[in-house]
């Protein structure tokens, strides 16, 4: 590293003088809908607010390199005390977050400084870093990584930062984000029982069949936009790659063979009967112990690549009982499918409901034969929740419902239908609501 020989004063006024350009393709690409919450962060920061530190963690393709590049931009047009730094480069030129960022306040002398810290989990003490940075209350610190840097936060850290996950796009958000129009959000009607906002909503859903198929299959990813389907296909499964061989290990030293058997248990995941094997089977194919399997899982959800659905019951139920995985990004899952030229969308769609109801309260499944896709608790209400493409009537939902003792019923599936508790939606119309 220190052979490069590279002089962190010259990097520093290289990197200042070509941050423009080098995020020069940011300036073209419509935003997150984060950005306008974290801009206002820093406008009033910078007409006299006290300094923040707000951290961003997410799953890898989400958009956060290019969330900075757009905030760079953004305080660049009011104030020149705007740095970033990339942690991944800074560790390959041999400096550490912590001498950048002194050496930046010596060289420039910021008198409002923002400071945009990307990847910050390649230095080994980032979160003494940004814990110094926050008590010396000397600028406004915006700084992302992946998911697993959750795991390695100190409290201190934990208690002083704002933390503001980054997660994958709803179907609204590709939606402006390819500059189509979107659709008011409605979730809350349809978990309040608002039948006539809800009619509204479906009508002006007609038009989204295609487009939430696009969604399903590429557009939960911000890094996939730009691509064909095959394209964008083989940059989220390197994307996965990275997950596994370089987050992976944040999370547990993992060796080289146990990530190998790590991909492997992905694309067993993926398959769409791959959620029903239990911790034994995975571990009989793959040829790992049962605890190995586990430990890939847990690493998996500490990522966020893997979103975990416990079991509906007692504690005793939840530690007897394996949960259900579903894909935190449907098209990751997407990505995996390709390999086999299947991409089947009733899964992606699960993958997107989970999601969405993971955000808004206590999601659960049914488990044995015949169980629901998911119960789901919000409010002090108790919801059971069917999923399929072609879903068209409350059998199932029924039953789920008299064992449970749930309130209320959806069927996330063919058509639009009311009856008492019971509520059946299309499928596209439910995505178009957050």
């Amino acid at each position: 590293m220190v052979g490069l020989m590279v002089d962190l004063n010259g990097y520093l006024l290289k990197l200042s003088a070509e941050l423009p350009a080098r995020f020069d393709y940011a300036r073209g690409l419509r935003r997150r809908f984060l950005f306008e919450k974290l801009a206002h962060t820093v406008d009033e920061y910078l007409n006299g607010g006290l300094p923040k530190t707000i951290l961003l963690p997410g799953l890898r393709g989400t958009g956060k390199t290019t969330l900075l590049a757009q905030l760079y931009f953004h305080a660049l047009s009011r104030t020149s005390d705007v740095i970033y730094f990339s942690a991944d480069e800074l560790h390959l030129l041999g400096f550490s977050l912590h001498e950048a960022v002194e050496r930046y306040f010596k060289l420039f002398q910021p008198e409002r400084p923002i400071i945009l810290l990307d990847e910050v989990q390649y230095d080994n003490r980032w979160d003494l870093t940004l814990k110094i940075l926050h008590d010396s209350k000397r600028a406004l610190v915006i700084a992302t990584g992946s998911s697993a840097v959750r795991l390695r936060e100190s409290p201190d850290l934990a208690r002083r930062a704002l933390h503001i996950g980054i997660k994958p796009l709803s179907l609204n958000e590709y939606l402006h984000l390819i500059g189509e129009d979107t659709l008011s959000p409605q979730l809350e009607a349809l978990f309040e029982w608002e039948i006539d906002k809800l009619e509204k909503a479906v009508s002006r859903a007609v038009r989204l069949g295609d487009k939430a198929e696009r969604y399903l299959r590429t557009g939960s990813l911000p890094v996939a936009l730009e691509f064909d389907e095959r394209t964008g296909y083989e940059i989220m499964f390197s994307l996965m790659e990275m997950i596994v061989y370089k987050d992976l290990p944040e999370v547990r030293n993992f060796d080289s063979s146990t990530l190998d058997s790590a991909m492997r248990l992905l694309v067993l995941l993926s398959n769409p009967k791959g959620e029903r094997f239990s911790y034994e089977r995975l571990s009989k194919r793959l040829g790992v112990s049962k605890g190995t399997v586990i430990e890939l899982v847990k690493a998996f959800i500490a990522s966020d690549l893997l979103l975990e659905i416990p079991p509906v019951g007692s504690i005793s139920k939840k530690i007897r009982k394996s949960p259900k995985l579903k894909f935190l990004a449907p098209s990751f899952r997407a990505a995996l499918l390709s390999k086999f030229d299947i991409v089947e969308i009733a899964p992606l769609l699960k993958d997107a409901v989970a999601l969405y109801l993971s955000e808004e309260g206590t999601l659960e499944y049914e488990p044995g034969k015949g169980g629901a896709d998911f119960v789901f608790t919000r409010k002090g209400k108790r919801y059971v929740i069917e999923v399929g493409l072609g879903k068209d009537n409350y059998s199932q939902v029924r039953r789920s419902m008299e064992r449970l003792g749930a309130d209320f019923g959806i069927v996330i599936g063919k058509g639009f239908d009311v009856k008492g508790n019971l509520l059946m939606i299309p499928w596209w119309a439910f995505l178009g609501l957050m």
